[in-house]
């Protein structure tokens, strides 16, 4: 894995206070909510629910404001306790895009960035965060207007790791808004380089005309972490890049603020997410 130097390690080397922990849960059911990622607002610093909805985060402090989103709840902001219970509100997904005609899927039309996966060999790894693709509109997409299926790659020194996969809406401006065009895809990689494909042709999304993005969350679960004789709980997997030079579509977020393209380009070494989408009618 190639290393990426300024930016990740302003983002995991940060001073050690105490540890946060508590639990979400939905507000009117009661239940665990898993795989939501709670931050201190502004910040790197976070952790993951897993099953049981139950999280921690290291270097975090009593008093620290917290930031709470998920798809489907309301966001929560709040002052952070040594235990925190959190209860969500749901509320319906916004969807953008309003699709009257049925999806036939007789044609396909490919938006590649990769050709074979296993000649990847930059990535996007370490660091709690999640990275965006945003993916512009053209004319040409008109005879293939629905999103069928995507695929990245992943690289992971442990097998079975979670990481998250969902679809959202892009403004006039091609900046990141709030309504989301799918559900979270919660996906597993294997160990070492993978392909992976998510599914969305029983969702019938339409691409927007003012384009979409592919946001990949990485989970901050301990499950997740592996350790070596170099470095402590690195976080897995690891995004692949795209191996040629493009106009620059990757966002990255963390702690409520997503930082730009441009941001990012300053960066020596950073890329786009390489993601491939595959269209039909």
């Amino acid at each position: 894995m190639r290393i990426i130097k300024p930016f990740i390690l302003c983002l995991t080397c940060l001073p050690g206070f105490g540890q946060l922990s508590g639990s979400v849960s939905d507000a009117e059911s009661d239940e665990p909510i898993s795989y939501v990622n709670v931050w201190i607002k502004g910040t790197a610093i976070g952790g993951t629910t897993g099953i049981q909805g139950e999280f921690f985060i290291n270097d975090g402090n009593v008093g620290d404001t917290l930031l709470i989103t998920n798809l489907g709840y309301r966001d929560q902001i709040l002052i952070a306790q040594s235990e925190n219970q959190i209860r969500l509100v749901p509320q319906e997904i916004a969807l953008s895009e309003v699709v009257v005609i049925p999806m036939r899927n007789e044609n396909q039309e490919e938006i590649r960035s990769y050709d074979k996966y296993s000649r990847l060999s930059d990535f996007y790894f370490n660091g709690h965060y999640s990275l965006a693709r945003y993916f512009p509109y053209s004319e040409d997409y008109a005879e293939n207007p629905f999103i069928q299926k995507i695929s990245l790659v992943t690289s992971s020194a442990l097998k079975d790791v979670k990481f998250r996969v969902h679809l959202l809406s892009a403004n006039e401006s091609g900046y990141p808004t709030a309504r989301a065009l799918s559900d979270y895809h919660v996906l597993e990689c294997s160990k070492g380089k993978s392909e992976i494909t998510i599914d969305f042709q029983n969702e019938n999304i339409l691409f927007p005309k003012t384009g979409f993005f592919v946001v990949v969350d990485r989970l901050n679960l301990e499950e997740n972490k592996f350790s070596n004789k170099l470095a402590k709980d690195i976080l897995q997997p690891a995004i692949g890049m795209e191996k040629d030079e493009h106009a620059m579509n990757t966002w990255i977020t963390f702690g409520g603020r997503w930082l730009t393209p441009q941001e990012l380009e300053k960066n020596q070494g950073w890329k786009n997410i390489a993601v491939n989408v595959f269209l039909s009618d």
